[in-house]
Parts: structure tokens; sequence; C-alpha cells
């Protein structure tokens, strides 16, 4: 049976592996005792933490669906040794031209657009994934998707493509429903999309989340507004009468310094609000933006990690545990 969440109190990271670039990767060679060691290295730096973001990988699956199974299920034995609940995230919608991370592509969910689809691309997958966890008190929330509607142009110039994806969101809200799923439903929407992106996906949801990212000057990002950002996501949670929960926040920076200054600002923001988090991200990971320069190609966003490659904690990045 599911347990009721407080969800203004998750003092919780986004996880990603140290070992692979992706989500694929992830999954094909899933590493139980990288994943034991970083969890346990988490929990000794953060003692208020208390769950993980944990992205999923549907082509993983596609591939070794019994191998999948149990890999998953060994991350959520490791979870919940360290007393984590886990928000799984079933599909990736996020994509970068400097290193893409993997998932969901218009491909999938377009209509006739592309060869990958079938009858029910994802039912086998959601059925193997959700339905065999569907009264798993391990998990907090089944996050949907990760930044849908991730587009470079406005949705109002694409549609067709926004309705079909909206109608696949929709469809697999339901079918996560009917698998008897008792962890509450969300979807995490990009920051861009503002108040407008949250009431899209609102009605599809239990728990409202959101990737509050203030960004500084990478680009430039002036507080007042990233202030009434906020004071708009919880005026749309307050109207729909449910929770809210940033499940990504704390942008990056490759100088610890900035970094710093960006994660006591976003926090204040969020704790001021009875905001709870997912900050991005645990641990240094060969994944987008998650290591240093050293590693490989970085964004925007710069580097996000707030453990070490060598498994030292990011200097500075102990002001996490003020909030």
């Amino acid at each position: 049976m599911a347990t009721t969440t407080d969800w203004k109190s998750i003092r919780g990271f986004n996880y990603q592996p140290s070992y692979a670039s992706g989500g694929l990767e992830i999954w094909l060679r899933f590493d139980a005792a990288c994943v034991a060691r970083e969890l346990e290295r988490g929990v000794r730096y953060f003692p208020n933490m208390n769950a993980i973001r944990l992205w999923l990988a549907w082509d993983a699956w596609q591939r070794h669906p019994r191998r999948f199974g149990e890999y998953f299920e060994e991350a959520l034995r490791i979870a919940d040794s360290f007393k984590l609940r886990v928000m799984p995230v079933l599909f990736n919608r996020w994509h970068d031209h400097t290193q893409d991370y993997g998932g969901i592509y218009i491909d999938h969910f377009y209509p006739r657009a592309s060869w990958v689809q079938s009858a029910d691309t994802f039912g086998a997958y959601l059925t193997d994934v959700v339905g065999t966890h569907a009264d798993d008190p391990r998990v907090i929330a089944w996050d949907l998707c990760n930044e849908p509607f991730s587009y470079g142009a406005p949705q109002a110039e694409l549609g067709e493509i926004a309705r079909a994806e909206f109608a696949w969101l929709e469809g697999t809200a339901k079918r996560c429903r009917e698998l008897g799923a008792e962890a509450p439903i969300t979807i995490g929407i990009h920051p861009g999309h503002g108040r407008a992106g949250l009431e899209q996906v609102e009605p599809l949801c239990d728990v409202l989340s959101i990737h509050p990212y203030w960004t500084r000057h990478s680009p430039e990002h002036p507080k007042e507004g990233y202030e009434a950002l906020l004071d708009d996501y919880v005026d749309v949670a307050a109207k729909a009468g449910k929770p809210l929960v940033a499940t990504e926040t704390t942008w990056g920076s490759q100088d610890d310094d900035v970094r710093v200054e960006i994660i006591r600002y976003t926090l204040t923001q969020l704790k001021a609000r009875e905001i709870g988090w997912f900050a991005y991200i645990l641990h240094h990971s060969l994944i987008p933006d998650a290591h240093r320069s050293a590693y490989g190609p970085l964004s925007a966003p710069g580097n996000l990690a707030y453990i070490e490659a060598d498994g030292a904690l990011r200097r500075g990045h102990g002001v996490y545990n003020e909030f």
C-alpha cells in the first residue's frame, strides 16, 4: 500500500549513476555496487535526504524486459536500504544538441510519423514496470514524462504535434491508473512553459511537478521574474487543490562559488513557499551537465553535480543542509 507523502518536506535529489552517459547505457549496464556506493555518499553528506527521482529507460526495457525488471527492483531495494523513496521517471522528452540523454521523440507518439510505433507501443512496458509495482510503498510517485512539449518553436506553431503529445500523456496516465497505480501520478514540466505549462498538464496529475531553475546569468534571470513564476505555480496548485513539488531545481555552474549562490537563493525561495524539492543532481555522472569539463561536453547549466567524481562533497555544497 502506497503511503501518504508530505510533499513540502521532500528533501530529495535526482540521481543518475556515474558510470553511464545516457538512459540506455545506465539500464543495460546496471551496476548495483556503484548505485549503492553513490547513494550511501548521498545520505552521508545530506542527512535529511529522503527521496530520489530516478530516470528509467523504455528502450533498455525493450531490449531486455526481464533483466530490466530485475535491475529496477534492485534499484528500489538499494534506495529503500537507505530509507529513500523513489520517484521513477517512465519517459524522457528533454533532448539537447550538446549531449543527448535519449528517450522519447516525436516519432514515438505522432500518429503514423514512423514505423517505430505499434498498436500499443508502450503498453507492455507500463504493465511490466507500473503494474508490477502498482502498490509498492517504495514508490513515492510515478513521473510519466520528464519535460514533455520540449520544442524549438511555440506550441501554437506545432498544433497537431502538441495535441498528439498530450493525447499520448493522457493515454499513459489512464493506463497507469488502470494498472492500479496507488502512488500519485505527476509530469515534470519544462520551466520555460511557465504557468501555462503547469495548467496544461494539471488535469492529468495528482501531484504537480515543476522545474524551477533560477539560471542567474546563464541565461540572465532577474530574481523578480523567478519569484513571480514560483508564485504563479503556487497559485495554480492552490486553485487545483493539489500538492506541488519541484522535481528538478538548482541550476549549475562550473564555478563552485556561483553554484553555491544559486543553491542558496533557490532553496530559500522554495522553502519560503513550502515547496519541497528534488535537487539536480546528486552525484557526478557522465550524463549531460553532471560533471567537470574534463569528463565531457557541457551546455548552459555547466556542472550540476553535488558530489565529485572521486566521491568528495563538492566545495560549499553542504549549503543544501541549511534548508
